[in-house]
């Protein structure tokens, strides 16, 4: 992690998945259907509401779990260019507009590497003071953790839909 500026901070976390980059961005980066909450431990379907989509972007607003529940951001999702997607927020009770998400996925022999990289200005007051304490306590660990759980969830998906074997 390292902080830039007063209620900033960025982290850079990465993890290895035997899905593909394809499948990775396909699954974790671009559906936003109720099937978004059990690929990402942090996203509740009941918060989760897609504004506006077409085949390069998708605004949304989405509502953390746990001890985020209370916690929601509005953000447009594009995919630019194969293995990335990046999202920008465009409001929140606890980020600033401008916030971004990346997630980048790239070939491996066996899979891929997956990296999320997390650019956070928080508000000053409510909300944003509280997430900018526990970013900087545990935010890195956590985001960790929460690629882990997300690529987890990918290879589930890949494995559920996979054709019996002959």
């Amino acid at each position: 992690m390292t902080t830039s500026r007063a209620r900033s901070v960025r982290f850079e976390v990465r993890a290895e998945t035997s899905a593909s980059p394809e499948q990775v961005i396909e699954i974790a980066g671009k559906d936003f259907s109720p099937r978004r909450a059990e690929i990402w431990p942090n996203v509740r379907k009941t918060r989760l509401t897609v504004h506006d989509r077409s085949d390069g972007h998708v605004e949304v607003t989405e509502g953390g779990t746990g001890p985020a529940r209370f916690v929601w951001e509005r953000s447009r999702y594009e995919w630019p260019q194969p293995g990335l997607v990046t999202s920008t927020v465009i409001d929140s009770n606890t980020l600033l507009p401008g916030s971004t998400f990346e997630l980048r996925a790239g070939p491996r022999a066996d899979g891929s590497t997956v990296e999320m990289i997390l650019d956070r200005s928080f508000r000053s007051r409510g909300w944003g003071r509280i997430g900018y304490a526990l970013n900087r306590m545990a935010g890195e660990r956590l985001f960790a953790s929460m690629l882990r759980s997300t690529l987890k969830g990918v290879e589930r998906r890949l494995a559920e839909n996979a054709p019996p074997p002959e």
